[in-house]
């Protein structure tokens, strides 16, 4: 019966995302035509991350709401858990967001595509020259406004542990002068569990805590930065989970 369960929500997952792209991916190649921003084409895959959420039962709360401030860009720093953390950030962050993802992504046809008239940042991790065009890029999108999340675990978690954060991501911080905000993700390891594709809807919770104060002139302060940002994820993870 658990087996029938799951392969049901696996299905489903899969019909809702194909349905879900062939709806909103043209609309937000569509509304570039009348916004070079991508603004609008943000706006319309926020709404794509939000629905795939709700059709496949997975209902998502948001604590600290307080603490992001649409009119300031923030660089948004969470840990990574499972698939379903790109499209409840994406979906229930009420801020423009540009994601940095990998170049890989960009070629899926209906995805790359929006992706592209959102002005998203394309990535190629084991290109150091590409990488840095798109650190560049990355902080040209704070300075003019726009957040950005990093998952600076670098992979999902497998053992739903929170892993050790690399350093160096505060470098981005330092050159935009955006604030890092600590990000909570708790919830969506057991939705679809790496090397898996099954599905396991479950309710998913994001904690946003206070923005971190310190100076970017001291950038070599910016690792400790990072590593107190993990403890504070660290705390509100084992302070939430059951």
């Amino acid at each position: 019966m658990q087996f029938l369960k799951q392969l049901f929500f696996t299905v489903r997952f899969w019909l809702s995302i194909a349905l879900l792209t062939l709806i909103f991916a043209p609309t937000s190649v569509l509304v570039r035509l009348v916004d070079s921003s991508g603004d609008l084409s943000h706006t319309v895959n926020s709404w794509w991350s939000r629905w795939i959420c709700i059709l496949n039962g997975v209902k998502v709360t948001v604590e600290g709401m307080e603490h992001v401030d649409p009119s300031r860009a923030q660089i948004f720093v969470a840990n990574h858990q499972g698939y379903f953390d790109i499209f409840a950030l994406d979906g229930f962050l009420p801020v423009q967001l540009r994601w940095i993802s990998k170049a890989s992504i960009f070629k899926i046809p209906l995805v790359g595509w929006a992706m592209r008239a959102a002005d998203y940042v394309s990535v190629e991790r084991d290109d150091k020259k590409q990488s840095y065009r798109a650190f560049i890029a990355s902080a040209e999108k704070l300075k003019s406004g726009k957040s950005v999340v990093i998952f600076p675990e670098g992979t999902r978690s497998e053992t739903g542990e929170i892993g050790e954060f690399k350093k160096g991501g505060h470098l981005l911080s330092a050159r935009s002068k955006a604030p890092m905000t600590p990000v909570t993700i708790i919830g969506s390891r057991g939705i679809i569990k790496k090397g898996s594709g099954m599905i396991n809807p479950q309710p998913m919770k994001i904690i946003i805590s206070p923005p971190a104060e310190w100076d970017v002139k001291k950038s070599k302060n910016g690792d400790n930065v990072l590593q107190e940002i993990r403890e504070i994820i660290c705390r509100n993870f084992e302070g939430n989970s059951s």
